[in-house]
């Protein structure tokens, strides 16, 4: 065990068995950290040419709806230490790993910082702490490479502009913590209905999990097909810690409006269930900010929503960009 490591578990552990003993009950004003990641659309560079190639950026979709979930956000920014992830994790009551294009590596980026928050968040549930995490689309990948050891257990498909039912692993509805609770009516619509909307090139197959080894950390609880027929999995739930996975997209239903993704009532419906799911566990974290006047400062609402819907080849309506300087400047404060 190297020293930073023994270094950062004390700090982490320390940090947790605080909170245990401080607070003993939840909260009903969560707190949730968004991941911020790079952009990789060339067109808004063209487009916004006030904005740095390096600017990262958070789909409003997200933001949104946590908000309508009843939690509130604060950026989480990519590319930082092990300390600011550390302090971040200890003062929000969950993260959410968003979707998007950044490149899947480990040595930079969102997903170098998903590998550190994923190690904090075992390391403080193991101590008997609760935090939960929310990977989408490409956070659920992640949230598969994290647990590989960074290497990818995914292989390439076709579910771009994909509208599917789920279809539940028989023996997962009594052990999914998600479906536990799930009301009759959204199962009903969920299980058949074209309400998940999927946009993603990379797949996790039951055949990989279980050839990693990761289905003793996972459980596939549902399963699609992609455009050619290949079986993957839409939703993975870890089996000791409460972290849950969805290819899908759930926000996109009420909030995106540039691509193909359903829009009627069923899928509206279902897809608020997810973020209230997210969000009662999130209300479970006894994390606090140390302060109101650090919670003001770090809030969404300090920064500036950009309307990109206008943008040809858009995909989403509304974003949230942080340059280099702006970040700089807020970590200097």
């Amino acid at each position: 065990m190297t020293c930073l490591t023994t270094v950062f578990r004390a700090i982490v552990l320390l940090s947790a068995l605080q909170l245990l003993s401080s607070q003993k009950n939840g909260n009903d004003q969560p707190i949730v950290g968004i991941l911020t990641q790079e952009i990789k659309w060339s067109v808004l560079s063209k487009s916004y040419p006030e904005l740095p190639l390096s600017t990262t950026y958070i789909a409003s979709s997200y933001i949104k709806s946590v908000e309508a979930s009843g939690g509130r956000v604060i950026p989480v920014f990519t590319n930082k230490s092990l300390m600011y992830y550390t302090e971040v994790v200890m003062q929000v009551n969950g993260i959410l790993i968003p979707g998007g294009s950044a490149d899947e590596t480990f040595d930079y980026g969102i997903g170098k910082s998903v590998d550190m928050i994923f190690k904090i968040a075992k390391t403080i549930n193991t101590a008997g702490d609760y935090f939960p995490i929310l990977g989408i689309c490409q956070g659920f990948q992640l949230l598969l490479l994290s647990s590989n050891n960074g290497a990818s257990p995914l292989t390439k498909c076709r579910c771009n502009n994909l509208n599917t039912p789920l279809n539940l692993i028989s023996d997962m509805e009594a052990k999914s913590v998600l479906f536990q609770t799930m009301p009759n009516n959204i199962k009903d619509i969920l299980l058949s209905e074209p309400v998940t909307a999927n946009h993603h090139d990379w797949c996790m197959t039951r055949k990989n999990l279980t050839s990693t080894g990761l289905d003793s950390f996972w459980n596939a609880i549902t399963i699609n097909n992609d455009k050619d027929g290949l079986e993957f999995i839409s939703t993975i739930e870890s089996i000791q810690y409460p972290f849950i996975g969805l290819q899908f997209h759930p926000e996109k239903n009420a909030y995106e409006w540039e691509l193909d993704d359903p829009h009627n009532w069923e899928a509206i419906i279902t897809a608020r269930y997810f973020y209230d799911f997210f969000l009662n566990k999130c209300r479970k974290s006894k994390h606090k900010y140390i302060s109101k006047k650090k919670l003001k400062r770090d809030l969404i609402y300090n920064y500036q929503e950009t309307y990109v819907g206008n943008v040809t080849n858009a995909i989403f309506e509304q974003a949230y960009f942080f340059s280099d300087s702006t970040i700089n400047n807020y970590l200097e404060t």
